[in-house]
């Protein structure tokens, strides 16, 4: 599952969880329209709970979400507990023109605050 949790602070808190596929992109694709229209750069708080990746139409849905949406975001803070997610936000940089940093779940305070820096 990928849903917008909430949209405080100027914060668009995204969560992740599951196995992630394209019906699970349509709907998020939708709501992130939304909430970018009235805020952008968009500062994106992803939060990582249960996450188990993609199947193949939803990596190919996130491939296309993040070249569409590339220039909306301002800062994107990554908030997990695996090792092999804080390696999959590293190598996603390069891709980015936002700037992602990844945080651990103790951490989600230290994620806000970077997110709000200027």
């Amino acid at each position: 599952m990928l849903s917008i949790e909430n949209t405080d602070g100027g914060v668009i808190h995204v969560k992740a969880s599951g196995k992630l596929t394209r019906p699970d992109y349509d709907t998020f694709d939708v709501q992130f329209d939304k909430v970018s229209q009235a805020n952008k750069p968009v500062r994106v708080l992803v939060e990582l709970d249960g996450f188990e990746g993609w199947d193949a139409a939803g990596l190919w849905q996130e491939l296309k979400f993040d070249v569409t949406h590339n220039d909306d975001m301002g800062r994107v803070a990554v908030v997990g507990d695996k090792s092999w997610e804080e390696w999959g936000t590293k190598i996603s940089k390069p891709f980015f023109s936002a700037d992602m940093k990844y945080f651990d779940k103790a951490q989600e305070s230290e994620a806000r605050e970077w997110l709000m820096r200027p």
